[in-house]
């Protein structure tokens, strides 16, 4: 499976998908019981939600492969062995689009009740118990969601690190860039499963996506990173003081390739602290650069299980919501699309960190590639 590039189609579709996916279980909320079919609001976006996800996934099929950026690495200053460290820094990549199955999981619990409920029957004086329950849990979810879309800490190693090269100075090693290597340890969270390999001329180094970040809204930056295997450049650190005498483990860094491209994510605390010393002090000056490639997140042994259910849900919700049996098949049906909405969100989120996508290496063939330090007297290779 190759990796492929991100594109404006796949974006654009993939997002609609994503709110109308939402805005019909929003919808459900609200159980229209009478009514024509076609003038169902719920069913209206529902097929929208399924035109949509196909054309996403035709463009995803379509996308071109994503290759390394051509080699343009500018000239060092006259007297200098370096191409220097930029004074500034463009912003991480992430993506929000991803909040929008969180927030269907966070109301899905009030769908499900609310749904059920349009044809309760016999259980309609216990409705209102079962519907507050419901609303807690959904409460619950959607303040876990709230936090997801704020996102980052305070003290987020971006912010420092683009404080302090525009300030003139910042802590950075040389390094060349290694392999992508997929550890298989994620533990159902995208980020730990992933590791870019840089190599100073000590130590490698592993650069991996920010630890507090949440677990299911990744930054993109590394996702493209393989691409830029054999490059050199600086990995750089917020200078030492500042927030960074709080108790984390892991510390913000960018990784900037002397041809110009950067790509966020945080290293072990040690490694950070050992680059303060004082001969690791570089000064920033005004240059170009831009973020690695933008790399398409579609993977088929994912996204195919991901649509696929939540399909089921979607329709199982809808079904239950125009009550087309009795009122048992209805409560039936609702509790099918609770279970395959739950199943199917956090079945994604466990495939994305168990199982290695496109440009990323298993950790035995990684650990060979990569080994020779960067270039520290500043002479081409």
């Amino acid at each position: 499976m190759r990796l492929r590039r991100a594109t404006w189609w796949c974006r654009v579709t993939g997002t609609a998908a994503l709110v109308t996916g939402t805005v019909t279980a929003l919808n459900l909320l609200f159980p229209a019981q009478d009514g024509p079919l076609l003038g169902d609001s719920s069913v209206l976006y529902a097929v929208l939600t399924a035109l949509l996800s196909v054309l996403w996934w035709a463009g995803a099929l379509l996308a071109p492969p994503l290759t390394a950026p051509p080699l343009t690495a500018p000239s060092p200053p006259h007297g200098t062995g370096f191409v220097p460290v930029p004074a500034r820094l463009p912003g991480r990549r992430m993506t929000r689009a991803t909040l929008m199955p969180s927030l269907f999981m966070a109301v899905l619990p009030l769908v499900v009740v609310r749904t059920a409920g349009a044809h309760a029957g016999p259980l309609k004086p216990v409705m209102p118990l079962l519907i507050a329950v419901a609303a807690l849990i959904s409460l619950f979810l959607l303040r876990g969601w709230l936090s997801g879309l704020v996102g980052g800490s305070a003290h987020s190693g971006p912010a420092e690190l683009r404080r302090d090269a525009a300030a003139g100075e910042v802590a950075a090693r040389r390094v060349r860039v290694g392999p992508a290597v997929w550890v298989g340890e994620g533990d159902g969270r995208w980020s730990a499963s992933r590791r870019l390999m840089v190599v100073a001329q000590d130590r490698q180094i592993a650069l991996r996506t920010a630890q507090e970040e949440s677990a299911y809204f990744p930054w993109l930056d590394l996702e493209s990173a393989a691409v830029l295997e054999g490059r050199e450049g600086w990995l750089c650190w917020a200078a030492a003081g500042g927030s960074w005498g709080d108790p984390v483990e892991q510390m913000g860094a960018a990784l900037v390739t002397d041809d110009g491209y950067v790509v966020w994510g945080s290293t072990d605390r040690h490694v950070a602290e050992a680059a303060y010393a004082p001969e690791h002090s570089h000064p920033t000056a005004p240059r170009s650069v831009r973020r690695a490639p933008r790399a398409s997140l579609y993977r088929p042994d994912v996204h195919g299980y991901a649509l696929a259910m939540a399909g089921a849900t979607l329709l199982a919700l809808v079904l239950a919501e125009r009550g087309l049996g009795p009122d048992a098949l209805s409560w039936c049906l609702a509790l099918v699309g609770g279970f395959t909405g739950v199943r199917g969100v956090y079945g994604y989120t466990q495939r994305l960190a168990d199982r290695p996508g496109p440009g990323w290496a298993p950790p035995e063939s990684g650990g060979r590639r990569g080994r020779r330090g960067p270039n520290l007297h500043g002479q081409n290779t």
